[in-house]
C-alpha cells in the first residue's frame, strides 16, 4: 500500500471542488500506479481513509456532553470553539477536514471503481465484486457522513428541500460537479448501498471491512434518517438475522480504563471519529440530566462512566480505548426495529424487541421489563433508550437532527459559558455547518446559510 499513497496524496487535494492550475500536477511518471486488483485492495485497505477521521463536529455540537468554561476557552481552535456554541461564523479561514477527509474516501472509492472496469472480472469473481462493493459502500458511507453537517436535515414531507451535495462520481479532477439537491444525495446514497449489498459477502475476518450486513445496517440508519420506516425497519431485521450477538454486561470489567473490547460480538463495521478536542475524556462531562438516566443496576453506569473534576466523562466507546466508535453495531438495529414498529404500531413487539436489548445491559436479575400502554408512550420510552445506548456514536446529531421535524420530539438545546447562555432552536439553520471559505473560494458552489 505505501508504493501507492504519494500518487494518491498528490491526486487528493481536493477533489471536492477542484479547478484550474490545482489540477495540473503531474505525478512523478516513476510512481507505479494502481491497477491490479491486488493494488487496488491496498486502496481499500487504507484504515486512515476508510476507517479512521470520521466526522465528529455534529458530535461536539450535540448536547450529551457539557464543557466547563475554562476547558472551553483554553482550546487553541477557533472552529471547535465555535462549533460547540452553534456560532453564525464557524471556521474563521480554517478548512474542514470533516468535508476534506470524506471526499478523500470518495475520491478511493472512485478510482477503484473505475480500475476495476478496467479489470477482467472472469480471473475472480468473488473478490471482484467484494471489492466493488466495498468500494460503493465507501463512497455512499462518506456521502451519508458529510451530508449529516452539511446538508439541511432530510424532510420526508418536502419534494426538494435545499442544497445536498456535490455528487462526485469520478476519480477525474477536472471534471467540475455542482451541489445536487437533497434528495438526489439520498438517492445517491442508497442506490450504492443497494448494489453494495448484492456485492458484499456475509463475512469477512476483519471488521474493518465491510459485508453485507454492513450494508443492510447503513441502509437502516439511511432510511431512518429519510423517516422511511418500513424500510429502515426491514433492513434493520436483515441485519439481526445475522451472525452477531448483543454482549451480556455482566462479563464486562466496568472498573477497566476503556471496558468495551473493540472488534465485541455487536461490531458490524469499524469506524472512528477524528478525535476533536472537546470530546476527549479529559475535557467533557456527561449531562446531568443523562447520566442520573440510568439506573443503579444498570451496568452501562459503571462500564461507560468514571468520575471526573465536576461531574462525569465518558470511557466506554466501543473502540476499546479514547477513540470515538462510530461505525455499525447490532444494538443500534435492535433499538431502529423498536422505534419502527412504534411508529408502524405495533407497540408490544417494539416493546419487546427493547427488552431483548435493555435486558442485556443490567445486572442478573434485576431488570424488570419495560411497558407501554400507548403508541406515544412507547416511542418515548424507545427514543429515551436510543440516546441511553448510542451516545458518543455519532448518531445524536443525526437525530436531533431528524426528531426536531416533528413538534412532539423536538428538542431545545443550550449551553452555559461564564455567565452567557446559548440557544439552539429545533428549526435552526444553524443544524446545517457552513462549508469551508476554501471549498467555496475554490468551487463557487452555493453556501449555507446560518443564523
Amino acid at each position: 500500500m505505501k508504493r501507492f499513497q504519494p500518487l494518491i496524496m498528490l491526486l487528493i487535494p481536493f477533489m471536492v471542488a477542484c479547478s484550474e492550475s490545482f489540477l495540473e500536477i503531474k505525478p512523478d511518471k516513476k510512481l507505479v500506479v494502481p491497477s491490479t486488483l491486488n493494488d487496488l485492495q491496498g486502496l481499500l485497505d487504507f484504515f486512515d481513509v476508510h476507517n479512521a477521521n470520521m466526522p465528529g463536529m455534529g458530535e461536539l455540537s450535540s448536547d450529551d456532553y457539557y464543557l466547563l468554561y475554562d476547558r472551553w476557552n483554553t482550546m487553541s481552535s477557533p472552529y471547535m470553539k465555535n462549533g460547540y456554541i452553534w456560532a453564525t461564523e464557524i471556521w474563521e479561514g480554517s478548512t474542514s477536514i470533516d468535508w476534506n477527509n470524506r471526499y478523500q474516501q470518495i475520491f478511493y472509492a472512485n478510482y477503484v471503481l473505475e480500475g476495476l472496469e478496467k479489470t477482467d472480472r472472469t480471473d475472480n469473481q468473488l473478490n471482484y465484486d467484494r471489492m466493488k462493493g466495498t468500494a460503493l459502500f465507501y463512497r455512499a458511507y462518506a456521502f451519508y457522513q458529510v451530508a449529516q453537517e452539511f446538508c439541511a436535515p432530510y424532510d420526508k414531507s418536502k419534494s426538494n428541500n435545499g442544497y445536498g451535495l456535490p455528487l462526485r462520481l469520478t476519480s477525474d479532477l477536472n471534471a467540475k460537479v455542482g451541489r445536487s439537491a437533497i434528495k438526489e444525495t439520498y438517492e445517491q446514497i442508497v442506490a450504492d448501498l443497494l448494489e453494495a449489498f448484492k456485492l458484499l459477502p456475509e463475512n469477512d475476518p476483519y471488521k474493518t471491512r465491510p459485508v453485507k450486513a454492513a450494508a443492510s445496517a447503513m441502509l437502516s440508519r439511511v432510511y431512518l434518517t429519510m423517516q422511511e420506516y418500513d424500510q429502515a425497519l426491514s433492513y434493520a431485521e436483515m441485519t439481526l438475522a445475522a451472525n452477531y450477538n448483543l454482549i451480556n454486561f455482566t462479563t464486562l470489567k466496568t472498573s477497566a480504563a476503556y471496558p468495551m473490547e473493540r472488534f465485541n460480538s455487536e461490531v458490524i463495521f469499524h469506524s472512528q471519529m477524528t478525535q476533536y478536542t472537546p470530546l476527549t475524556s479529559s475535557r467533557l462531562l456527561m449531562d446531568t440530566t443523562l447520566y442520573r438516566s440510568y439506573a443503579s443496576d444498570d451496568i452501562r453506569k459503571a462500564a461507560w462512566f468514571k468520575p471526573a473534576t465536576g461531574g462525569y466523562t465518558f470511557k466506554g466507546s466501543y473502540c476499546g480505548a479514547l477513540q470515538i466508535f462510530n461505525g455499525l453495531a447490532i444494538d443500534e438495529c435492535y433499538l431502529t426495529k423498536a422505534e419502527c414498529l412504534a411508529r408502524n404500531g405495533s407497540v408490544t413487539e417494539a416493546i419487546s424487541t427493547l427488552n431483548k436489548l435493555l435486558m442485556t445491559r443490567y445486572n442478573t436479575g434485576t431488570y424488570k421489563a419495560t411497558t407501554a400502554s400507548s403508541q406515544q408512550e412507547a416511542l418515548a420510552i424507545i427514543l429515551k433508550e436510543r440516546r441511553k445506548e448510542l451516545l458518543f456514536r455519532g448518531i445524536r446529531w443525526t437525530d436531533l437532527r431528524r426528531l426536531n421535524l416533528e413538534a412532539s420530539t423536538a428538542t431545545t438545546l443550550y449551553r452555559n459559558l461564564n455567565g452567557t447562555r446559548y440557544k439552539l432552536d429545533p428549526s435552526s439553520l444553524n443544524y446545517t455547518l457552513p462549508i469551508a471559505d476554501d471549498v467555496i473560494q475554490l468551487s463557487n458552489m452555493p453556501q449555507n446559510v446560518r443564523e
